[in-house]
């Protein structure tokens, strides 16, 4: 139940910062955000990350789909699974918030919206909640992989 609670938390959080950005920040625009190099900037990004494959929604929906499900039964088997298998339950629950927020507005509206910028080196990534929640999530996968199971 407490990853389905993520889950969704998650997912309502990216829709709704999502949302918050295109109603308050103008498109392109840039606002720096304290004294460090993080900035809100608004685009609307019709490709992957760092635009890959950008204007080809409809292979970006087949690539992240198919990744969408094969992680909805990933999430399925941990939380219904042994002991050692729900040690994964929690990370895959926040990045299905995430990929699940990305899908359904790039389904919706062909692109999806980006406003987190951290202004470091040449080309600096400009991202959203459900991009930080799959790296996140898989960091926190790795990391629960390098722990040895309990029951061994």
């Amino acid at each position: 139940m407490k990853c389905l609670l993520v889950l969704f938390g998650v997912f309502g959080l990216d829709l709704g910062t999502k949302k918050w950005a295109e109603a308050s920040l103008p498109l392109g625009k840039r606002k720096k955000i304290g004294k460090k190099q993080l900035y809100f900037q608004h685009i609307k990004n019709f490709g992957m990350a760092y635009h890959k494959l950008e204007g080809k929604k409809n292979s970006i929906l087949c690539i992240t789909g198919g990744l969408t499900a094969i992680y909805s039964c990933l999430f399925l088997r941990a939380s219904l699974g042994d002991a050692n298998d729900k040690r994964y339950a929690l990370p895959l629950a926040v990045i299905l918030g995430g990929a699940y927020g990305n899908f359904l507005e790039r389904a919706k509206k062909g692109y999806v919206t980006d406003f987190i910028l951290i202004k470091k080196g040449k080309n600096p990534p400009i991202f959203n909640i459900a991009d930080a929640a799959l790296l996140i999530g898989t960091v926190f996968i790795g990391i629960v992989s390098l722990k040895k199971p309990s029951n061994l």
